[in-house]
């Protein structure tokens, strides 16, 4: 099917077109000041001539309606009246003169010989941008004092323009125009009618035009109709009668995206790119609501573009005079800027590290939640029952018995998971974790709690629970987590097979070491504390004292991602000037490739699709730097991987993150290994100081200016006055 039909051709159409081709090329008709001169083609309901003004001597086209029966007089009759409101229009193909009477009648129009903008685009290899926006902008201008005479054209496509001697665009063909005051459907043609207009019951609108127009900028930049494929129009001309194929022709357009975002050509300019999206946008919303809107920002690209030379000049210029300048000044300059810097950088580090300070206590505080939150929940009195319960199932002694690698799933740990006397805890733990995200929702500030789990004695995972939202890997119930961190406390993870019943557990609350998730490769943290069975008539609350410890049941933990801590998101922080989290545990770690010095929260692990395999990592020299405060100038690595909003240097301050029952910072022995990094961007910060530079520099050529403009015309007086003829004083 051709991009260029507006609807099918019935079999009736056929058989009145093969008896046309067989009629004889003689017109059989007499035009009042008319040469017929050759049969230029056949349609439907006549036959179209080429003849010669005799007034003028230019050819015209003349088109005979032979076949009256099938023609749609009322909507013929509309179509010349539009032609005519227009005919003082350059854009538009002008109608000469009407023969309603005549047999058979006609109506005669001036012949563009050139062809239609279709078969400009077929002939040609490629267009180039500014061919193509010249013509646009012809064919906008057109539409627009059409649209100012209250005519919408409804069918706009490059067959439906035409191209005079100069190529210029002429538009045809208003046989689906629509007056803007009516409300009676009218179809286009796909891919490149808009939409909301395949709809028999849709009224006209101007942006079916604005779409239309957006269609035909498209085809002269890329050659071929905007969403169009072969399979697509298969699937629109297969899917039924009238109206599911428009359907079909609906949900296509709505579900391809909009065209701009997938043009092949690298030429096209972002402003030109910005006019096809918002013409092509599915929604009639998110289109220029006129076409005048088109033509306003067709001049405003111009117009930019005009500028450049002098927004270039603008730039260049001035770092020209400042770099001869710099030639003179060089030495008393840069000791000055140098030293406006020094001291520039200094007021910033004093200020970066009062906010690391506070951004640390406000973590500190954070903590302190999620701590009082998993001593509160290991509390619960139900748990140790529940508990003590799944300790003594056979469907945990069964794992036990047929403990294998870590990374293989057994069918013990696999019957496990769905064992009845395990569910139970299941549904305490997403009790308690839905009752935390409500909270959250309702006062973001909150703690948000990314999981809440519990491990047996044995480092068995006994049940787990998940925030909404949050992914979840493969099964973790029933496998071995005793080689982790926040089982045993210890300063790292141990080997993951390695046996349960040679590791100690932790005895108090405990803030394990930053861990990567196997699912999201976010970092997270654990705060886990152990779970006693009571004795002696204790209730879980009262096991404080060492002298009130029952057996250990289990370890409590709950996870956070370190990206939903809060103090790391304050609006105060902007886009050059922000906290990160830092791994500033002591020695080298194995886990992931963690050592002391990874970054283990950016804004740039937000704004990346994906978090990177190999972490962020300071070097030892920065962070030994910083960790001293001998240093505060520093390349944050992301910069360094690639990210290129983060490249250069930036001014930071480093603090410890004290864990709640901590005082005072120590550096050397402090137990949380977390640090807090406040980073500015040095280049920002010291913008004042090279603004000033560059106003001594200007100032520094005005004066030599005004000295060698002095200069010159004393010169000038000087030779004047000596080479003027002895005795003419």
């Amino acid at each position: 099917m051709s991009d260029n039909l507006t609807q099918h051709q019935t079999d009736g159409d056929h058989d009145r077109s093969r008896q046309l081709s067989m009629q004889s090329t003689d017109s059989h008709a007499d035009i009042p000041g008319v040469q017929i001169t050759r049969l230029l083609g056949t349609g439907a309901y006549g036959e179209v001539w080429v003849g010669i003004d005799k007034n003028t001597n230019r050819q015209v086209a003349v088109k005979f309606f032979h076949h009256q029966s099938g023609v749609d007089w009322q909507l013929l009759s509309k179509e010349v009246e539009k032609l005519v409101s227009l005919a003082t229009q350059r854009y538009v193909v002008q109608l000469l003169d009407v023969g309603w009477d005549a047999s058979p009648p006609y109506y005669v129009m001036e012949y563009l010989e050139d062809g239609s903008l279709d078969q400009f685009i077929k002939a040609t290899d490629s267009i180039s941008i500014q061919q193509a926006v010249e013509l646009f902008h012809d064919i906008t201008t057109g539409l627009t004092h059409a649209h100012n005479k209250g005519i919408l054209h409804c069918d706009l496509k490059p067959a439906n323009i035409l191209l005079d001697a100069d190529r210029r665009p002429r538009i045809a063909d208003f046989g689906q125009s629509r007056l803007s005051t009516d409300q009676s459907p009218a179809l286009g043609t796909l891919f490149f009618m808009a939409p909301e207009q395949a709809d028999l019951d849709a009224s006209p609108d101007q942006r079916w035009d604005v779409y239309g127009l957006g269609a035909i900028l498209y085809t002269l930049l890329e050659g071929s109709a905007p969403n169009r494929s072969e399979t697509d129009l298969k699937k629109i001309e297969t899917s039924g009668g009238l109206k599911k194929r428009l359907k079909s022709y609906q949900t296509t357009i709505n579900n391809a995206g909009n065209p701009a975002d997938s043009m092949l050509r690298p030429d096209i300019d972002p402003p030109l790119r910005q006019i096809i999206r918002k013409c092509l946008a599915a929604d009639p919303q998110e289109r220029f609501s006129s076409v005048r809107d088109i033509l306003d920002a067709l001049q405003h690209r111009q117009t930019t573009r005009d500028r450049r030379p002098l927004t270039i000049l603008g730039i260049f210029g001035p770092i020209l005079l400042l770099a001869i300048m710099a030639i003179f000044s060089s030495l008393w300059y840069q000791q000055a800027v140098a030293d406006a810097e020094l001291a520039v950088r200094e007021r910033v580090y004093e200020s970066n590290a009062w906010i690391s300070r506070h951004v640390a206590l406000s973590v500190k505080d954070e903590l302190r939640n999620y701590y009082n939150i998993v001593e509160q929940e290991s509390s619960q009195g139900e748990l140790p029952n529940v508990i003590t319960t799944i300790l003594g199932s056979s469907g945990l002694q069964n794992i036990h018995a047929d403990r294998q690698p870590w990374v293989k799933l057994t069918p013990s740990q696999k019957a496990f998971k769905d064992d009845p006397q395990r569910l139970p805890l299941d549904d305490v733990l997403n009790r308690r974790i839905q009752h935390y995200h409500q909270e959250f929702e309702l006062d973001k500030t909150k703690p948000k709690i990314a999981s809440l789990f519990i491990v047996g004695p044995q480092g068995d995972m006994l049940g787990i629970a998940f925030s909404p939202g949050e992914k979840r890997g493969p099964q973790s119930i029933g496998r071995y987590y005793g080689y982790r961190n926040y089982f045993h406390g210890g300063p790292r993870d141990l080997a993951q097979d390695i046996e349960s019943r040679a590791i100690a557990t932790i005895s108090n609350t405990h803030l394990s070491r930053a861990f990567q998730s196997t699912t999201t490769k976010k970092w997270k943290i654990a705060i886990t504390t152990p779970i006693y069975r009571p004795t002696n008539q204790a209730s879980q609350a009262d096991i404080s004292e060492p002298s009130n410890h029952g057996e250990l049941i289990g370890i409590m933990a709950v996870t956070v991602n370190l990206g939903d801590f809060s103090s790391l998101k304050n609006d105060d922080l902007i886009e050059n000037h922000f906290a990160v989290f830092i791994d500033g545990r002591a020695g080298s770690e194995t886990g992931g490739g963690q050592s002391r010095g990874t970054i283990l929260q950016h804004p740039a692990m937000d704004e990346l699709d994906s978090t990177p395999e190999k972490p962020f990592q300071l070097s030892a020299k920065q962070f030994r730097g910083l960790l001293q405060k001998k240093e505060s100038l520093y390349r944050d690595p992301v910069g360094e991987a690639g990210i290129e909003k983060y490249r250069g240097k930036w001014i930071a301050a480093l603090e410890p993150v004290l864990l709640p029952d901590e005082t005072s910072s120590t550096w050397n022995s402090e137990k949380s290994h977390l640090k807090i990094l406040v980073q500015e961007s040095y280049l920002q910060a010291t913008l004042p100081i090279r603004e000033l530079g560059r106003k001594l520099i200007l100032e520094g050529i005005f004066a030599a200016a005004v000295i060698l403009i002095v200069v010159s015309a004393l010169w000038f007086f000087v030779i004047r006055k000596f080479s003027q003829p002895v005795g003419k004083a």
